[in-house]
Order: structure tokens, then C-alpha cells, then sequence
């Protein structure tokens, strides 16, 4: 297969119209009216075996006669709360007897459609009980692979498939399998990489509309719509919205070809961003109560509340890590050592914070390294390749260096993985940060052979019908960098910066003044600045016994930003939020930017009450902002006061646990350190 037919075929495949199928799944029945719910204008043609009347009689009749006035009334309502969720129960007349269904209703386009799946017995009244007791359970695990693990097992139990497994997106929407739980006899994918194109990008963004997707039969003939268009203009109906789009034929042989008949995922959105899925198999038809359906998704959903939460733990260790690095620092000044003489000093730990192999500290003519790095003259021409290709980045990063301008300056043994930050010094072209990782190789264990195959009738891809466990070497490739690095690496920076800038003061007077009092990014005082006035103020209280308080806050959720719209727009909310700070603190007030995202306000002369205010006054200001097409932005406080024998790292320490209870209290709030 040449380049330009597989470059053709999975064009085909990214435009492949899967949102408007004309048809639905056969375990349901669909109505489609207009905007106006005054006419019906599509219906599927399993109306008879499902609801008990003819589709010609049913395109005749009005809305209201067919759903009766109550529940039409009910749909308006449903579609006009701007917070509904989820879908209604309703009883309607059936050959004389009165039958349950889950009825969803949504708008698409200038129409409304109302999906109605029969429900059979007695509500499953037990799921509500049941429900705490599962999300207690989950909510209890503090590790992603012991929550991700009972939640593939939970699933599994309760809704009878065979295997439930876990499918982790990485940069690339490859996919692999992180958790599994399996009946006797089932296959399994642990472990097991799926290329992208299994889920292609048109399907991905159907789960950012509708989270679930359920196929209790894979085998069965699809249901079409009568008539196939809209009669009024002759438009396709968009089902994303809904549970019933039937399943498109490619997906039906991939299904078959994997020995599955019933599949359910539901989608795993972390920060915003779609992280994974849960998808469940079955080898038989598997057709689940809608109150159970809805109960797993809400499991779901508990769990990336907690994965969330693991995540941020996890990113406030390293952070932790990389902060105590810099408090070493801090105790440095006055001192103005070299590049050399400051990697010597702390290479080392340095490169265990960043899980590196090795780094480089280049500052205009000088440089110096530690650990495995490329030799003097890689060295010159990795800078000067930044310098051209990376100038007003904070920071810029790659797991795969062999893919960029750099692959002939960097052997992999030494160098596969670079994470470069600029320090804002002089002109940035001359200073930088460089961490390196060597090559990881890696077995990667594929379902099958994720070469693409071509169907020559059609043109198009054609579904692997093998899912085989196919191996293959990655090599040239470091372990990736993670955002939280990125944001730890440029705080690093930024010090460093201060002190080599400061071993320049006879010649950069002027910048140095700035560079070591304020943030070179918001324009507020650094954390340098704020810990000396932190310790001035608190002289003060203790000499006199005047009050102070620290308000230390976090911008919530701040890694959806730069994972959506990139790090230009990370910076623009951190300029903004700095901004509106500091419009609303009063004159005695004194804010900085204390790392990242993180910041804090130092409020002399103010007890609790007075800070708690001023935090309050905080919060609602960041919460009232709407930034360019980023949309809103909240920001989590913690308030802290000085007593008597307090030292700075105290007081902060205080503040800083106040914060992270607000972050666990549902962030967007004030808390006060309860010492």
C-alpha cells in the first residue's frame, strides 16, 4: 500500500458520517418532531413492535396525540432546563396495557428527537441505595491503578459482560489498555496498544456530546427512519445527542472480528479532556436496564472525580519536590555562583525531581552539565537550534527527539527526551535549562497487526480481522514529559535566572531589579520578594503585636488550559487572574505569584475576618471572569493569620493545607487553616 492511498483511505475514514446514520439500534423506537413539537416529521420503523402503531398512522397523528399533552408539556420542559439530566420515565398505552419507557428527548438542529427504550419488571429501586455504598468504595482508593482496577470490577459484576477493561488515550489517541477484569475463558488486552485509528477523531468528539455508547446487539439489523430525510428539507437527522444511533458497519465487522456482540464505553473525561474510555464486551447479546446504564455512568464519573484528585496529589509531591529544590536556593542569596558551580551543587536532585538522565545549564558562553548529556558541541547546536525554532516559549519539551530539528545533535542512548525552558535573563536566547532522558526502548504488545489494510472494492480501511497479541520494539523514545514537569522546570528556572542575573549586577543593574522582585510573567512580586516582606511583617508582629494574614489561592483546574489551547493560553489566564488581583486588593495589600499557578496575598495589619473578606472578594472576582474563547475560570483559597512564635514557612504551611482542603471541599471556595 503506497502513502498517498493510506493518506486517502483514512481521510475517508475521519469524514465517514457515523452522527447521522439513518437508522437506530433495534431495542428502542425514535420520534423526531419539529422545533415546535406541532408535527412528526420522522419516526423508525420498529414504531409498531414498540410502541403498537403503524408509522404511516404515527407521521399522521400530532405530537400531542401521540404522547398525550402531559408529557409533551413534560419534553418541553426538559429541553428548556438548561441543567437537565438524564432522561424521563413515562407510561403510555400499549394494545390497552400500560408500558414503562426511559423516553429521551434532545434538540437536533431545528428539530427535537425523543428516544423511548421499553422498560421491563419492577424499577430497580435497589440501585439507589446501592449507589452510595459504590461511590464510597471507589472514592476510597488512592492509587489510579487500585481505583481503576475495582472499577472495571464493579462494572463487570453488575452488568454481566465478559471483559471490562480500561482504555488510556495517549498524545496521539493510541490507545492501551490499563485495567481489565475478565469472566473465565475471556480474552485478555491488558497491556495491549490500539492505534488511533480504531477510534477515529469523529468518534472521539461523540463522546465529548454523549457519553455513553451502548450496542447490546451488534448483530442485529439496524431499524432505518421513515421517511430517510427530513421531509421539510430533506436533511439528515444528527443522533449524536442520543442512545439508540445505530452502529456503523465498519464498527459492526471490527466487533465481529474481536468475537464481541455487545459493547458498551462510557467515556472518562479528566480536566475537561477526554482521557479514556470503559468499554465492556460481551460474546452474546447483553441488553441493560436504563436505570443501570445510568448507574454506571455515574460510577464513572465518580471515578474521574477521584482520578482527579490522585492526579493532583501526585502533581503537589513533585511540585513539593521541586519547591523544596528551590528553597535551597533561597537560602543562597547573596552567593552568585557559576553554572558549574550550581550544578555541582544541585545537579543531582535536580535531575531525580525531573526523573532525568541528565542536565545542562547554558548562560551565554557558559555552560555546564551533569549526568549523561550530549558533548559540548551537540550542546552549542541543540541551543542555537532553540534559539532559532523555540524563542518566547516558557518551555518546550519532546519524548521523541530523533521526530525534530535536533535528532542530529542527539544520540538516543543519551539523549532521546528533552525538556528545554528559557531563563528569563539578558536576552532569552542566551540562557536555557536543559533536562535530557535517555532512550527507553519499549515491547509494545499491539491487538493485532496495526498496519493498515485497504478494501480495494471500496477504497476505505478495512477493520484487522486478527486481534492477535503482534509485538514491536519502540526505540528512540524517552518517557514523556508531564505538564506538571514543565510547570516545575520553568519555576526552576525562573530562580536560577534571579541568581545568575544577580552574579551579573554591575552590568544588568536595571534588570536585575526587576528580575529579583517581580514575576517576569504576571509583573507581580516573585516568591523571592514575598518572602522577604512574609519575614519583615511577621518582625513586626511580634515586636508590636499587630495583626497579619496570609491568602494563598490556586487557579482550579488550571492543566485543562494548556492540555486544550496550549501554554500561550495558560499564560493569558495567569496575566489576567494576576491582573484582576490586583485591582481588587486594597493598598496595604502585597500579592505575588508563589509558583505555577499557585499565588498569595500577604494582608498586614488584618486579623481572620478581614482576610477572610478579602479572599472572598478574591474568589468572586476570578470567578466573574471570562477569558477570550477559554471560557470562565475559578481559583480555590486557603487563609492563614500570624500567632505568636510563628516563622514564615509556618504561616505558609498553614495557608497551603487551607488550600488543598478547599480543593477537596469541590475547589471554587474559601477555607481557613484551622491552627
Amino acid at each position: 500500500m503506497d502513502e498517498p492511498e493510506l493518506d486517502a483511505a483514512l481521510e475517508a475514514c475521519e469524514r465517514e458520517p457515523v452522527h447521522i446514520p439513518g437508522a437506530i439500534q433495534p431495542h428502542g423506537a425514535l420520534i423526531a418532531m419539529d422545533e415546535q413539537l406541532q408535527e412528526v416529521r420522522q419516526v423508525s420503523a420498529n414504531l409498531e413492535s414498540i410502541l403498537g402503531m403503524r408509522v404511516a398512522d404515527a407521521l399522521a397523528m400530532t405530537p400531542e396525540r401521540l404522547f398525550t399533552r402531559r408529557w409533551l408539556d413534560q419534553i418541553r420542559t426538559q429541553l428548556e432546563s438548561p441543567n437537565r439530566y438524564g432522561a424521563m420515565i413515562v407510561s403510555l398505552r400499549i394494545r390497552g396495557r400500560s408500558q414503562r419507557f426511559r423516553l429521551l428527548s434532545y434538540r437536533s438542529g431545528a428539530r427535537v428527537v425523543a428516544e423511548l427504550e421499553p422498560i421491563s419488571g419492577n424499577p430497580e429501586r435497589w440501585l439507589f441505595g446501592a449507589m452510595a455504598d459504590w461511590q464510597t468504595e471507589l472514592s476510597g482508593h488512592t492509587t489510579r491503578d487500585g481505583l481503576l482496577r475495582a472499577l472495571t470490577a464493579l462494572v463487570r459484576e453488575l452488568a454481566g459482560y465478559d471483559r471490562v477493561m480500561i482504555y488510556r488515550f495517549d498524545e496521539d489517541w493510541n490507545g492501551s489498555v490499563v485495567a481489565e477484569s475478565l469472566s473465565a475463558g475471556a480474552d485478555s488486552y491488558l497491556g495491549h496498544h490500539f492505534p488511533a485509528s480504531d477510534i477515529p477523531a469523529q468518534v472521539r468528539q461523540l463522546y465529548s456530546i454523549k457519553h455513553v455508547r451502548d450496542i447490546p446487539d451488534a448483530s442485529a439489523a439496524a431499524v432505518p427512519l421513515v421517511p430517510e430525510s427530513d421531509p421539510a428539507d430533506d436533511s439528515a437527522l444528527d443522533l449524536s445527542r442520543g442512545i439508540l444511533r445505530a452502529v456503523a458497519p465498519i464498527h459492526v465487522t471490527y466487533l465481529a472480528n474481536m468475537g464481541v456482540v455487545a459493547s458498551m464505553s462510557i467515556a472518562l473525561h479528566l480536566d475537561g479532556r477526554l482521557w479514556g474510555l470503559l468499554a465492556c464486551h460481551a460474546a452474546s447479546p447483553n441488553i441493560l436496564s436504563p436505570a443501570l446504564r445510568d448507574a454506571l455512568r455515574a460510577m464513572v464519573q465518580t471515578a474521574c472525580f477521584q482520578l482527579e484528585l490522585i492526579q493532583a496529589r501526585d502533581d503537589a509531591v513533585l511540585i513539593q519536590r521541586a519547591n523544596e529544590s528551590r528553597d535551597v536556593l533561597v537560602d543562597e542569596r547573596g552567593e552568585f555562583p557559576e553554572p558549574e558551580e550550581l550544578l555541582e551543587r544541585h545537579g543531582k536532585d535536580w535531575l531525580q525531581v525531573f526523573r532525568a538522565s541528565g542536565a545542562v545549564l547554558a548562560a551565554g558562553d557558559q555552560s555546564a552539565g551533569v549526568g549523561t548529556v550530549p558533548d559540548a558541541e551537540s550542546i552549542n547546536g541543540i541551543v542555537a537550534w532553540l534559539n532559532k525554532h523555540r524563542t518566547g516559549e516558557l518551555a518546550w519539551s519532546s519524548s521523541e527527539l530523533g521526530r525534530t530539528g535536533l535528532g542530529a545533535f542527539c544520540q538516543p542512548a543519551r539523549a532521546a527526551g528533552l525538556l528545554a525552558v528559557p531563563l528569563p535573563i539578558r536576552n532569552a536566547r542566551h540562557a536555557w535549562l536543559l533536562f535530557f532522558r535517555s532512550e527507553k526502548a519499549e515491547t509494545r504488545i499491539w491487538a493485532g497487526n496495526p498496519e493498515k489494510t485497504i478494501d480495494r472494492q471500496t477504497g476505505r480501511l478495512s477493520p484487522r480481522e486478527s486481534f492477535a497479541s503482534w509485538k514491536e520494539t519502540v526505540r528512540g523514545q524517552s518517557a514523556r514529559w508531564l505538564s506538571v514537569e514543565l510547570r516545575a522546570a520553568t519555576d526552576l528556572a525562573s530562580d536560577l535566572a534571579v541568581l545568575i542575573a544577580a552574579g551579573e549586577i554591575s552590568k544588568l543593574n536595571q534588570r536585575l531589579e526587576r528580575l529579583a522582585t517581580r514575576d517576569h510573567l504576571t509583573g507581580l512580586w516573585n516568591r523571592y520578594r514575598m518572602e522577604e516582606t512574609i519575614d519583615q511583617e511577621i518582625a513586626v508582629a511580634e515586636r508590636y503585636g499587630r495583626p497579619c494574614a496570609l491568602v494563598m489561592f490556586d487557579i482550579d483546574h488550571f492543566k485543562r488550559f494548556n492540555d486544550t489551547w496550549g501554554h500561550d493560553a495558560g499564560d493569558e489566564v495567569l496575566v489576567t487572574v494576576a491582573r484582576t488581583v490586583s485591582t481588587f486588593m486594597r493598598d496595604a495589600d502585597l500579592a505575588g505569584r508563589w509558583g505555577g499557578e499557585e499565588f498569595l496575598v500577604l494582608a498586614a495589619n488584618t486579623g481572620l475576618e478581614g482576610a477572610t473578606r478579602l479572599a472572598e472578594r478574591l474568589r468572586a472576582a476570578i470567578a466573574g471572569l471570562e477569558i477570550r474563547d477559554y471560557g470562565s475560570v475559578t481559583a480555590s483559597f486557603g487563609v492563614a493569620v500570624y500567632r505568636e512564635g510563628d516563622q514564615r514557612r509556618g504561616i505558609v504551611k498553614r495557608a497551603d493545607l487551607a488550600l488543598y482542603a478547599a480543593k477537596e471541599g469541590g475547589r471554587n471556595r474559601v477555607e481557613v487553616s484551622a491552627g
